[in-house]
């Protein structure tokens, strides 16, 4: 039997195994899934409930080990998967007004005694496909308002982030949540094509790379049956034309290109910044971003921003990356390095000038901020849409007429005034446009794909035949 190893990204040491799902095992997965599904789905909303209630008591006081487990897998610092596991039990209520406010049964009176009525049923057995940058907040998004609407999971984590998936379900588990309805697979890309591919799913809920999703769409592209629902990342930009406080700018910047090591898909990769404020604002970047602690996870003398990457792959890729931007011409600001006396995943943070140098459109997954100066307004608003991507977008500036002109330019799916670009409230969508996503946002809107509506036109009354058509004589 094939062994998935999981690996400490501070340390490369190993930290946990597991035997690989074989691809022979998904009928019989998927077919538990299935049986499980129909008797949850007659399951009481107010039962339902009840288990995320103890799902979220269990998250609860238990948050230390759960943020242990991310933190020592993932290798982001301590205090931020404390951040994640918050998250966890604030997605519940946000799912269950979700829920409450847009699938409700709504029932109409018609003419002849006869009613409209709108009812929401669970597709049935839905793919969970997600990432490692947050192994359990980010298929959480997906996987609890499925299992709300009265769905079956199959989940099938990253390769790099094993363990928290099998904790996040055991989690579920002890929560009371039926046998078989959710279920996670270990494996590779070649497992999770396997599972798209299946006949017998009713649909992928995906986070992760635009490559891997368009590979999820183009499967499923003849399969109308199926929901697809992909988060695709982005080439987000950040602009900042003025501000008040360059203390505020500096920390949305960071917070915004720097927070998880570069390792959000909602992270700034691009900063145009105003002609007329670099001289004075450069430097200060330069000064915080060489001030940023970088560090393990569990580091406490200083306390960390920045942990690893996740691995060497994630970490030659960065450096291929940064390599290429200066042969076409750019210039570096602030040389990335990589920072071998802290370990082999560790690279601190880079800052590269790329004004009047044509670049690659590409996500550049670590942390890497490319900047480029403009003298007007207009400059600068067509530079921050000139991507195929569309998932965040920022501005730093005092008026609100300029925010107003940025926020109906910009094609996202966040837009964001004065705030940084990395983090998302549960009680709002979270989606991308253009090629960042399908347009199924997350958050409030969550219930909407993980339900499917029926319409049904009723009457109690078997006596009356009602008006009988033209050309009908009976």
């Amino acid at each position: 039997m094939a062994i998935l190893y999981s690996k400490n990204p501070s340390t490369n040491r190993i930290i946990w195994k597991t035997e690989k799902t074989p691809i022979s095992d998904l009928d019989e997965i998927i077919n538990t899934a299935s049986k499980a599904q129909k008797d949850y789905a007659s399951m009481t909303l107010e039962d339902r409930k009840n288990i995320f209630l103890r799902f979220s008591e269990i998250v609860q006081n238990e948050a230390d080990t759960i943020a242990n487990s991310i933190a020592l897998e993932n290798g982001k610092p301590f205090w931020e998967a404390k951040t994640e596991v918050n998250s966890l039990v604030s997605k519940i209520k946000a799912v269950f007004s979700s829920y409450e406010e847009r699938i409700q049964e709504v029932t109409k009176e018609l003419t002849n005694g006869r009613r409209s009525v709108t009812r929401f049923k669970p597709h049935g057995v839905l793919v969970v496909i997600g990432p490692y940058n947050f192994p359990m907040s980010m298929p959480n998004s997906h996987i609890m308002p499925a299992l709300f609407a009265g769905n079956a999971v199959i989940f099938k984590p990253s390769e790099k982030t094993p363990m928290c998936a099998c904790k996040y379900a055991e989690l579920w588990e002890r929560a009371g949540l039926p046998k078989g309805l959710l279920q996670v697979v270990y494996g590779d890309d070649r497992l999770g094509k396997a599972l798209v591919k299946n006949n017998d799913i009713n649909g992928v809920l995906f986070i992760g790379s635009r490559k891997a999703g368009v590979s999820i769409s183009t499967a499923l592209a003849n399969k109308t049956d199926k929901i697809c629902v992909l988060e695709m990342g982005g080439n987000s930009p950040l602009f900042v034309w003025d501000y008040e406080n360059i203390r505020v700018a500096l920390n949305i910047v960071i917070q915004s290109a720097f927070l998880s090591s570069g390792q959000r898909c909602s992270c700034a990769r691009r900063l145009i910044v105003n002609s007329s404020i670099k001289e004075t604002f450069v430097p200060a970047l330069i000064e915080a971003i060489n001030n940023i602690v970088i560090g393990d996870a569990f580091q406490t003398d200083p306390v960390p921003f920045m942990g690893p990457v996740i691995d060497q792959k994630i970490l030659k890729n960065f450096f291929a990356c940064y390599d290429k931007l200066k042969a076409s011409g750019a210039k570096a600001i602030l040389e990335p390095k990589h920072l071998t006396e802290l370990g082999d995943n560790f690279v601190s943070p880079g800052l590269i000038d790329t004004t009047g140098v044509e670049v690659e459109d590409i996500e550049i997954f670590g942390p890497l901020l490319q900047v480029k100066f403009v003298d007007t307004f207009q400059e600068g608003l067509i530079l921050a849409d000139k991507t195929e991507f569309g998932l965040a977008s920022g501005i730093v500036c005092t008026e609100k007429e300029k925010y107003d002109k940025f926020l109906d330019f910009i094609t996202a799916g966040i837009v964001n005034w004065n705030q940084p670009l990395t983090g998302a409230s549960t009680v709002a969508p979270f989606g991308g446009a253009k090629s960042s996503g399908n347009h199924r946002p997350a958050g409030y809107f969550s219930a909407d794909y993980c339900s499917h509506a029926v319409a049904s036109i009723e009457s109690e009354n078997t006596s009356t035949i009602g008006k009988i058509s033209n050309g009908l004589k009976f």
